[in-house]
């Protein structure tokens, strides 16, 4: 009976003493004019970018995401849809992108952009409210724009859980935008 009792508590001392690892599953929802949809299935590549750079002895850091229709290298001059947030007088606190609301008015020099660039092409309104960063990122985003595609306006309503961010500066074209 001891050694019973022995086993137990080792038992329950080692498979309680051990930490689950949590996987944090990323989310991405979007949706166009009312419309959701999974944005792995209409876009070909999805990818990110974070970066910072120091500019007048200011700290500057852009997030990215990067959207575009046809599959390969992402370029300008390619259907695409982005939403970025530039932070041009950042904390220097070794984050990625600092947590906060940025908008198309430039609040506290956090400014953003929602948008699917060619000619003509402008914001109406944003908002997006970063809430988390490390090397995922969470934020949510709501705005309007100009599609010169369709020539007309559209809404966007975005949510990120867990997303990841990309470190490398080629993975979109809108790296230019930290320079």
């Amino acid at each position: 009976m001891k050694k019973l009792l022995y086993i137990l508590t080792l038992f329950l001392i080692l498979g309680c003493s051990k930490e689950e690892e949590v996987i944090l599953e990323p989310v991405f929802e979007i949706a166009l004019d009312g419309q959701s949809f999974d944005p792995y299935e209409r876009y070909s590549v999805v990818t990110s970018y974070a970066g910072e750079k120091w500019v007048d002895n200011n700290l500057k850091k852009i997030f990215i995401l990067y959207l575009q229709i046809d599959d390969g290298d992402p370029r300008l001059d390619r259907q695409h849809f982005a939403l970025y947030c530039l932070d041009s007088d950042a904390d220097d606190d070794g984050s990625l992108l600092d947590v906060g609301t940025y908008t198309w008015e430039n609040p506290d020099n956090k400014y953003a952009g929602v948008e699917i660039p060619g000619d003509q092409e402008y914001i109406v309104w944003n908002e997006v409210i970063v809430s988390k960063v490390n090397t995922l990122i969470d934020l949510t985003a709501e705005g309007e724009f100009f599609n010169p595609f369709i020539q007309r306006t559209m809404t966007v309503s975005m949510k990120l859980e867990n997303f990841p961010i990309g470190i490398d500066i080629n993975s979109t074209p809108y790296g230019y935008l930290i320079d």
